[in-house]
């Protein structure tokens, strides 16, 4: 008998007679001397536990791969074959490019106020490139090859032409704002003016942050915590239209009004009120975004 053979032979004894309570004082020593050793060198050989580590890996992955098309097939059924999810995630874009715009504007008008010589040009800079960054997004969502896609299916969809006048609405606030200009800053009203324009600006900011929530509720992805989601974005909508209104109708503006800077004699003031009119039909358009359909 080889040694292989030998040893073969006395593995298989120890374990036989381990369990049948058969084997000599000598086969119960080895059997015992190699469970010791078992669990000194930890159990399992290093190839074993790479070989198990591996395995586990493709467990959780294919898991993974299936719960996200279980997931996936559940909201395709929930959400129907209409067009208001898909069209959905182009408003949440189209809010974004807002929400740049509104943002590079305040800081172009930081900027002229000209509070700061050493850092003014840079946020001229970067807020005029925020402006165009977002109005270039806009343009992207509701004239790409996404867009396009959609329209050969859905092109007579209600809420198709819903995003186009959302669209439509946040590119002439949008032109608007990229036109302003506050350089001359001779006058007290000018910068009272500007304020205004910033917290206009803000008030579309919170819009289009209200009807992303309000969206992302609707989806039905987080239980209760959706109520509350759409709560939220519905109060912020609400304080935005409240911020427009006070600064169009308050006291600083009924005083200035009143000093003789109309919107008929001061072209900025006449600004002023196109911008809160364009605000103001966008945070509305906002207000009647169409809800995601489930069934």
């Amino acid at each position: 008998m080889t040694d292989g053979e030998r040893r073969f032979s006395q593995r298989n004894t120890g374990v036989r007679c381990f369990f049948v309570n058969s084997c000599g004082k000598k086969e119960k020593g080895i059997l015992v001397r190699r469970l010791i050793n078992f669990k000194v060198t930890g159990g399992i050989s290093m190839k074993s536990k790479v070989t198990l580590v591996s395995l586990l890996t493709v467990v959780v992955s294919v898991f993974l791969v299936v719960s996200g098309l279980v997931y996936a097939e559940e909201m395709k059924h929930k959400h129907g074959g209409s067009a208001d999810m898909g069209m959905h995630h182009f408003h949440m874009l189209m809010d974004h490019g807002l929400t740049m715009v509104t943002e590079g504007s305040n800081m172009a008008m930081l900027a002229e106020m000209k509070m700061a010589p050493g850092v003014d040009k840079k946020t001229l800079q970067h807020g005029q490139h925020m402006i165009k960054e977002g109005k270039d997004l806009i343009t992207r969502a509701l004239n790409g090859p996404e867009m396009t896609a959609m329209m050969k299916q859905h092109a007579k969809d209600p809420v198709m032409d819903y995003t186009h006048q959302l669209g439509e609405a946040m590119l002439k606030l949008t032109d608007m704002l990229q036109k302003m200009s506050m350089e001359d800053m001779s006058s007290p009203d000018m910068m009272a003016m500007h304020h205004m324009h910033i917290m206009i600006n803000h008030a579309v900011q919170m819009a289009a942050d209200g009807a992303n929530l309000i969206m992302l509720g609707q989806m039905g992805m987080a239980g209760d915590i959706d109520k509350l989601t759409i709560e939220h974005g519905k109060t912020m909508l609400s304080d935005a239209k409240s911020m427009v209104n006070e600064m169009m109708e308050g006291k600083e503006m009924k005083e200035m009004h009143a000093k003789g800077t109309t919107p008929e004699k001061s072209p900025m003031m006449g600004m002023s009120h196109k911008q809160a009119e364009a605000a103001m039909k966008v945070i509305d358009l906002l207000s009647k975004m169409p809800a995601v359909s489930s069934k």
